[in-house]
């Protein structure tokens, strides 16, 4: 049956994929061949592989020579520089070193626009193994005893590789091996270790073991260990059951534990105290089945951290693993040891009675002896030694504060446990006292050695001394802070301070002399372990300025914002667009003068404090000198205060010298109503006066107008007397309209109206206040002429208390001609019920008043 090409191609993919998972050779419809010499093959090592057409006809083509053929690793085509045509139909490929881990090398035809014919195979590189090293065997010793031996493989080889443990039992001598000697093997599942079980394990028999690793590259063998699988032996790990003290010996510790096995065997015992790190070793040898283990001397009531490991005795194979902690207490026993005491004498207001605060340090942990349950202190007098002794203070802390008799006495504190009581520490009060005798005032020396720890070096002075006392304190802003101190022996004159010492804090330290009877004045320092820039910078403030020259000062920083001893201060100034200036200070100083500004100029001031680590600035101030001096404007004032002083009395001297003139212009002088020629008048002789006065006057009242106010009544109002006013020809000036002036009157009249001209009336500054009507005496009356009062001054709104001849009974006009009387005019008629309006008018009021009596 006849298969096409076309029909062929899906199958013979599937066949060339399954080709390089398995790496056999793929012949393509029987059309190409590869070959190579090896389908593993070592790392960087050359390879050659040969491609064979083993059928010209395949595809849809032909193929006609070796040399159409391409070789690729995985897929990237190689250099034909490496190529080689052996003859027609055999092409070789030479690759000078193989570094792929895995790789496919193939052969391709190209066959135009048709499928390629490829051929490929898969290659993997990789080592020949490494020869094991550290090869060391161990024999557990369980229920069933196993040997296990572990090695170091070495380099990775890539490729599989059996590692095989191999015992071969000797003749007693290692290396003396039988042809026939017995053998067993242990195949290794994780190439570095192999265990060999108890059935194939031989006790108290050596052996020749060794590892044998092997690989399609190459094998090899590690060096040969001679044992006796006992030799390696390595037991379980021991078990702690108990740790008790020992109730017949308060320095000993009984430990109840258990092991598994039946040789003698050697313990090693580790003790350490609570809270400590290092371990104490004790070494016991174990000949019976019943573990129970002593250890001593240790201090009494105190608690222990104890373990232990084993091994066969003889020190034969290895130590087991350390048991797992347990702890115990020993039991406790009276104090030995006396507390170290300290005193401060305080002062007290109290002539009989005197303070003192005591220190006292914890007893070493060899005289405890136990737990200390706390500390009682005690007074006795002196010469009473049958005077029962006096508890001042019980307490469990490590100072009190106790108040005694001024005179001679005994001080005593002990120590107390549940066992009992330390000895006393004794003070006679009359050695607690202080001496004139001090050190040399230069004699103390501080020195840092680290962050948490200062060197103190002092002078001994020449008076015999029992001993020193260092005592140190951290100083902050809030005063001093808990106080440590150290006594030393009187041949020591230095001592380094470890307790409570930290980096970047002032400390003061003093040293007291001990003598034998009581305490010289101690010398004092203070030190840094290490020193900082200070947290804050100098406040800064102003306190005087000038023309050129300010005084500045500034606030001390806190000590514990210090973190350093101050060595000096910095002033920084300048304008506000110049450069800085700066000048450096004392650190004694806080205030310092700036000379040789410029006037009137805006300076910005700023302070930095300055530590032997650094230094850090302060608050900024700015401050604007003056434009002139104090002293500038002293000499101005002095040489203007006389004529300030003159000035009141000239200006008083003119005053009276013309107080006339300036009333006259200050105060204007006011008209009485009262003293007015109007007072003296009367209608009813109005013509005859005229007539017979001796000067003619130029004019005559002949008649009056008087004006209603338009703001009370829309119409116009107007009263004048019959015989002046022709009411056909009267000219009515409207209230809503502007009133007419005097000019605008008078130009009414000579158009040749007889008739009066009424406006209305505003009662206020600059208007006319009232009207009155004049005319010639030589002229002829053609008509009334109205004339408006240029007074400004207003009507006075009470009645004058002065004579009253005005106040008539009644009130006349002139009459139309020279010769004939006024007619009398009805004041009733002239009212019209306006009272309250006239009543602003008091000089035509009082004449309405008296006209209402009549």
């Amino acid at each position: 049956m006849l298969i096409s090409t076309a029909s062929l191609t899906p199958l013979l993919c599937l066949v060339y994929l399954l080709s390089l998972q398995t790496g056999a050779v793929w012949e393509g419809s029987e059309c190409l061949r590869i070959v190579v010499s090896a389908d593993i093959v070592q790392r960087d090592s050359p390879l050659a592989a040969t491609c064979t057409i083993t059928n010209s006809s395949c595809g849809v083509g032909s193929i006609t020579h070796a040399s159409q053929i391409l070789w690729q690793l995985d897929k990237v085509t190689i250099p034909r520089t490496q190529y080689t045509t052996l003859n027609r139909t055999v092409s070789q490929v030479n690759i000078p070193a193989f570094s792929q881990t895995v790789g496919v090398l193939s052969c391709v035809i190209q066959q135009g626009l048709g499928m390629p014919v490829r051929n490929g195979v898969r290659i993997r590189t990789g080592f020949p193994p490494d020869k094991p090293v550290n090869l060391t065997c161990i024999t557990s010793w369980k229920t069933g005893p196993s040997m296990t031996c572990s090695w170091n493989p070495g380099r990775d080889p890539l490729i599989p590789t059996n590692y095989t443990l191999r015992i071969i039992r000797n003749l007693g001598k290692c290396h003396n091996q039988k042809v026939n000697a017995e053998r067993r093997e242990c195949l290794s599942q994780d190439s570095r270790s192999c265990t060999v079980p108890r059935d194939k394990l031989r006790l108290y028999s050596t052996g020749d073991i060794s590892v044998f690793a092997e690989n399609v590259l190459g094998w090899v063998e590690s060096d040969i260990l001679c044992i006796d699988a006992m030799d390696v032996v390595k037991m379980e790990r021991p078990v702690i059951l108990q740790v008790l003290g020992d109730p017949s010996n308060s320095h000993c510790l009984i430990i109840h534990w258990s092991l598994d096995i039946s040789s003698p065997i050697e313990c090693e015992f580790q003790y350490r105290k609570h809270h400590r790190t290092i371990w104490t070793p004790m070494f016991a040898i174990i000949n019976k089945m019943h573990r129970e283990q002593r250890l001593c001397p240790l201090s009494a009531g105190t608690v222990y951290h104890v373990r232990l490991r084993c091994i066969l005795r003889g020190k034969r194979g290895f130590w087991s693993d350390w048991s797992l902690e347990q702890a115990g207490r020993t039991s406790e026993h009276p104090l030995t040891g006396i507390p170290d005491v300290w005193w401060h004498i305080e002062d007290s207001a109290q002539e009989k009675k005197m303070h003192i605060r005591l220190f006292w340090k914890e007893l070493k942990d060899s005289k405890v002896n136990g737990r200390i349950s706390g500390y009682r202190v005690t007074y006795r007098p002196e010469n009473e030694a049958n005077h029962p002794e006096i508890t001042l203070c019980n307490t469990t802390s490590l100072s009190c504060r106790i108040s005694i008799p001024k005179g001679n006495g005994n001080i005593h504190i002990r120590a107390y446990s549940r066992a009992g009581e330390s000895p006393p520490t004794q003070l006679m009060v009359k050695t607690l006292y202080q001496t004139d005798m001090k050190l040399p005032p230069a004699s103390v020396n501080v020195t840092s050695i680290t962050e948490h720890s200062l060197q103190v070096n002092w002078i001994s002075p020449r008076d015999a001394v029992t001993g020193y006392v260092v005592e140190w304190c951290e100083i902050s802003g809030g005063g001093s802070g808990e106080t440590s101190w150290k006594k030393l022996a009187a041949d020591v004159t230095s001592c380094v301070l470890q307790e409570n010492i930290e980096p970047m804090k002032r400390y003061s330290i003093s040293i007291y002399p001990l003598l034998p009877n009581g305490v010289a004045c101690p010398v004092s320092t203070e030190a840094y372990s290490k020193q900082g820039a200070p947290l804050i910078g100098p406040k800064v403030s102003g306190n005087r300025v000038w023309k050129s020259q300010v005084e500045v000062i500034w606030e001390e920083i806190p000590i514990n914002k210090c973190q350093g001893f101050i060595r000096n201060y910095t002033i920084f100034y300048r304008e506000k667009t110049g450069p800085a200036q700066h000048i450096v200070t004392n650190v004694s100083e806080r205030r310092y003068t700036l000379t040789g500004l410029l006037a009137a100029t805006d300076y910005m001031v700023q302070v930095m404090a300055t530590t032997d680590a650094g230094g850090t600035n302060g608050s900024v101030l700015t401050l604007t000198t003056k434009k002139y001096d104090d002293g500038n404007t002293l000499a101005i004032l002095k040489w203007l205060s006389p004529l300030l002083l003159s000035l009141p009395s000239s200006l008083l001297l003119m005053y009276f010298l013309r107080r006339r003139m300036i009333n006259g212009h200050l105060w204007s002088k006011i008209p009485n109503p009262a003293n007015s020629t109007l007072a003296s008048w009367s209608p009813g002789n109005l013509l005859q006066d005229w007539y017979r006065s001796e000067g003619t006057p130029d004019s005559i009242v002949s008649s009056f107008t008087f004006l209603k106010d338009d703001m009370r009544q829309n119409s116009d109002f107007a009263v004048k007397s019959n015989q002046l006013i022709d009411d056909a020809k009267a000219v009515c000036v409207n209230s809503n309209s502007k009133s007419p002036s005097s000019g605008e009157a008078l130009q009414l009249l000579s158009e040749g109206h007889t008739s009066g001209v009424y406006t209305t009336y505003h009662n206020l500054s600059g208007l006319d206040q009232y009207a009155t009507v004049l005319h010639s005496k030589d002229q002829k009356v053609a008509s009334a002429l109205f004339l408006r009062s240029d007074c400004c001054q207003t009507l006075l709104h009470e009645l004058t208390p002065n004579a009253k001849p005005h106040e008539n009974c009644w009130f006349t006009v002139s009459a139309a001609t020279d010769g004939e009387l006024a007619q009398d005019v009805s004041l009733s008629d002239i009212l019209g019920g306006e009272e309250e309006i006239w009543k602003t008018f008091p000089l035509l009021w009082g004449l309405v008043s008296e006209h209402k009596c009549d």
